[in-house]
């Protein structure tokens, strides 16, 4: 089947065999046609041994340069025997065999059929070459539509699915350990790591002044540097509400004014924006609300990170850490859950570093004073109720005696935990 882009171009197939009998059959009947025509026209010299143009070298001629050697050396032998017997049987005027004439048709037909079989092989090389480009042409236009479609599945799995919230904030911490404060080299690596997680392909944090975008005091980029409008109603809105805000939730008489996306404030636990993180551009694919919120959760965890330290078990750390879930829990519906162990002294010393080897890369644990007497709080960001129940029943040696409470974190007082004394 001829492609598509082969339209107008005779394609010839080697893998076809060339019929043979019709190649004989052709032979003859034109060596016979010459040898007729030439006997009706002059009858007296019909193969033209007396002068003039010897038209009967036709038919080796274009026998040998249709088929090649072998063809076009038959004819001429066809023709030989024709005049021998036409001498023989004084058809044709001649004292005795014209051996130059004969000698010059056999030279023509040689030289026709070897000119046309050296021109066929290199035709026939050609047409290999030719066949051959064109099958892998079709394979890698073949592979080439496979590997597309593949890759737009690939868009639609990763758009559907998402990063790991997770994971993005279990890797997280080591990406900004030994690192504290909000400096320009902590946010340059800060959003070098959202835009990993997140799909930026342009984007910056601009610092405050006066609880304004400071549009001259870049922090961090990715990607081309772009020009900033501190009036630019996403970045306005983000602003004002302290919250995430993405250009389709904008009003229609805003959305000719913007050039920006997302505005994402870089505010920590306690609600302080420092900087804000502007995303110019970024995959289609990863322009929905979940990617984003993953985002704004991101730099929110990576923010109190910078802002805190890394003490896992102090108890501004874990006050601080509580803060944030309980916003990621009252902005984008997050669940946390809240474990409180209370007892005995003794009790509560000893099962306290079983509890904090068994606590996960995100879980916060600390130890507190309540009344006189020590209280385990531990910290479990992205887990319900149920889940932590089932995480408690996989932790050995913890005595039956303590009194152990499960609480949501949006069902808990923040002051409450922020009145935490230190054990």
């Amino acid at each position: 089947m001829k492609k598509p882009w082969l339209e107008g171009i005779e394609v010839v197939d080697v893998n076809t065999p060339v019929s043979v009998w019709g190649g004989w059959l052709e032979t003859f009947a034109l060596t016979i046609i010459v040898i007729a025509a030439s006997f009706l026209t002059q009858q007296q010299d019909p193969f033209r041994l007396s002068g003039g143009f010897p038209w009967p070298v036709l038919a080796p001629l274009l026998a040998g340069l249709r088929y090649g050697f072998v063809y076009g050396f038959a004819s001429a032998l066809l023709i030989l025997a024709n005049l021998g017997v036409a001498i023989n049987l004084e058809w044709q005027s001649s004292s005795g065999f014209p051996l130059p004439w004969a000698v010059g048709i056999v030279v023509v037909a040689m030289v026709a059929g070897g000119f046309r079989d050296m021109w066929g092989r290199r035709l026939h090389r050609l047409e290999g070459a030719y066949q051959y480009r064109a099958e892998r042409l079709e394979e890698f236009t073949r592979s080439y539509q496979l590997l597309r479609l593949s890759h737009d599945r690939l868009e639609q799995t990763v758009a559907n699915s998402g990063f790991s919230l997770r994971e993005g904030i279990m890797h997280l911490e080591p990406v900004l350990n030994g690192i504290s404060g909000l400096t320009e080299s902590s946010l340059q690596k800060l959003i070098e790591f959202i835009a990993e997680y997140g799909a930026l392909t342009q984007a910056c944090i601009v610092g405050i002044t006066a609880d304004n975008i400071d549009t001259g005091r870049v922090l961090g980029s990715i990607g081309d540097r772009f020009p900033i409008d501190d009036g630019d109603p996403v970045a306005r809105s983000a602003l004002e509400s302290g919250e995430l805000t993405a250009v389709n939730l904008m009003e229609e008489y805003a959305l000719d004014q913007n050039q920006l996306l997302a505005a994402i404030p870089l505010a920590d636990s306690t609600g302080e924006i420092h900087a804000m993180l502007l995303v110019k551009s970024m995959p289609f694919f990863a322009f929905h609300e979940s990617n984003l919120k993953l985002i704004a959760v991101l730099a929110g965890h990576g923010v109190d990170h910078l802002r805190f330290g890394t003490g896992g078990s102090s108890i501004a750390r874990f006050i601080a850490a509580f803060g944030r879930v309980h916003q990621d829990f009252l902005r984008f519906r997050l669940d946390a859950t809240l474990l409180r162990l209370s007892g005995a002294y003794s009790e509560i010393m000893s099962v306290y570093e079983k509890l904090r080897s068994s606590t996960r890369a995100i879980d916060l644990i600390c130890i507190t004073r309540y009344q006189d007497q020590p209280v385990i709080w531990i910290l479990l960001p992205l887990t319900n109720t149920s889940n932590a129940q089932a995480w408690m029943q996989r932790v050995d040696g913890v005595p039956a005696t303590l009194t152990l409470e499960f609480v949501a974190v949006g069902d808990i007082d923040p002051q409450r935990i922020r009145s935490m004394e230190a054990h």
